[in-house]
């Protein structure tokens, strides 16, 4: 836990002083280090900070096709909230580059592969995999939980609503919605990434029935970044192709 809170925080300091400089760096940095439920994760000795450690640096690699890609898959395998970022990601910069969708999509494909050749170290891995779903998706969809509206059905006191069925609702929303990102808009900024990105994960948040405070650090470093870094007063011009070891510029965000 500490770990993954230390390669979160030293991200978020890596991304922020390429967004703008050591000051942003710093801040960026110091929002992670002194925001109360990023700590309660740290003491509560959970996994909740290596999903946003993982796709933070997947964000300081966003140019790499490859990086885009393996990064959703690493961090969504930790927490299934990150998958939603998928479409979104494939189309940075811009959306209907089919090869280099196409290149981020497999990254995705084979960090998978990666990850669950666990599976195959069993004596059946097919018995693995359904012990696995059952564990993870099954039991998190069928799960009773006092800490969201959404459950409070399970009272059946009189005078609280089932919103069951609004639920639904908000939760097909949020996959139409995550899908329609990854198609517009066409042309994608740094900050509107980062913004768009900490909007789907919010909004995974909000249709959970079982929700935690834990919860929280998921999307904080792309909420910072989008708050942290000012935009240019100036157009926006074209997106270049930026590396890894080439700093993050105006254009870019």
């Amino acid at each position: 836990s500490i770990l993954f809170d230390l390669i979160a925080l030293l991200g978020l300091a890596f991304v922020g002083n390429r967004l703008g400089g050591p000051r942003i760096g710093a801040a960026a940095a110091f929002a992670w280090a002194a925001w109360p439920f990023t700590q309660y994760a740290s003491n509560s000795n959970t996994n909740d900070s290596i999903a946003p450690a993982l796709l933070v640096w997947g964000f300081a690699a966003l140019t790499s096709d490859v990086a885009r890609g393996a990064a959703v898959a690493l961090s969504g395998w930790v927490k299934f909230a990150s998958l939603l970022v998928l479409p979104l990601w494939l189309g940075y910069p811009e959306a209907r580059r089919p090869r280099s969708m196409f290149v981020a999509l497999y990254a995705f494909v084979v960090a998978t592969v990666i990850v669950f050749f666990v599976l195959f170290l069993e004596p059946d891995p097919v018995h693995a995999a359904v012990v696995f779903y059952r564990r993870t998706v099954e039991f998190q969809i069928g799960r009773a939980s006092p800490f969201s509206l959404w459950d409070w059905g399970q009272y059946h006191a009189k005078g609280i609503p089932n919103l069951r069925w609004a639920q639904h609702v908000l939760e097909g929303l949020l996959v139409i919605g995550a899908l329609v990102l990854g198609w517009w808009p066409r042309r994608r900024s740094l900050l509107q990434l980062a913004a768009f990105t900490a909007a789907l994960l919010i909004g995974f948040e909000i249709v959970l029935t079982h929700w935690s405070w834990l919860y929280l650090p998921w999307f904080y470093p792309f909420v910072a970044f989008a708050l942290l870094v000012s935009r240019p007063e100036s157009p926006e011009p074209e997106v270049g192709e930026l590396g890894l070891s080439t700093p993050f510029t105006e254009s870019d965000v």
